[in-house]
């Protein structure tokens, strides 16, 4: 038997290169260009509250500036309220008539029942679980949480959270 000797020719060479540039792409997606924060960096970040059904006489309890914290720590800081709005709540009733096919009825319910949209700004801390203050609260999207604004108290459900110093 004779052996055959190797010879490099074009086809190896091209085949080389595509592996030389795919380790580089994927060196540079998984370790370069890997722009994700750092843990325990400051961040100053707006929370937004949404509570819902409170009594129309709580109305001009809330005002921008005023101090935010939780129920259960009152000495904690949520922050400072920067936008507060206000409306009437929604009402559903289902309207059905003698022979006719029930439907459903929307109507707002006017300085009876209000609906509270309060924004606050707080200095956090990034975490793997989101924004946290003081380590010791999380507020994040779709999270409910007791806090108090003043003389007021409620439950409310975060619907957004917007980082200002990105």
């Amino acid at each position: 038997m004779t052996a055959k000797k190797f010879r490099f020719n074009i086809i190896d060479a091209i085949i080389l290169l595509v592996l030389i540039a795919a380790i580089g792409v994927l060196a540079y997606i998984f370790v370069i260009s890997d722009d994700s924060e750092v843990e325990g960096e400051p961040h100053t970040v707006e929370y937004t509250i949404i509570v819902t059904s409170v009594n129309g006489k709580f109305k001009d309890s809330i005002t921008e500036g005023s101090r935010v914290s939780l129920e259960s720590n009152r000495k904690l800081d949520l922050g400072k309220v920067v936008k507060y709005e206000y409306g009437g709540s929604v009402k559903t009733e289902f309207n059905k008539k003698p022979g006719e096919e029930a439907a459903e009825v929307y109507s707002v319910i006017e300085d009876e029942l209000i609906d509270m949209v309060i924004t606050f700004r707080a200095d956090t801390k990034k975490t793997e679980w989101g924004y946290c203050i003081d380590d010791e609260a999380y507020i994040n999207v779709n999270n409910s949480f007791e806090f108090v604004v003043g003389d007021f108290r409620c439950v409310g459900v975060c619907s957004g959270v917007n980082v200002l110093d990105e």
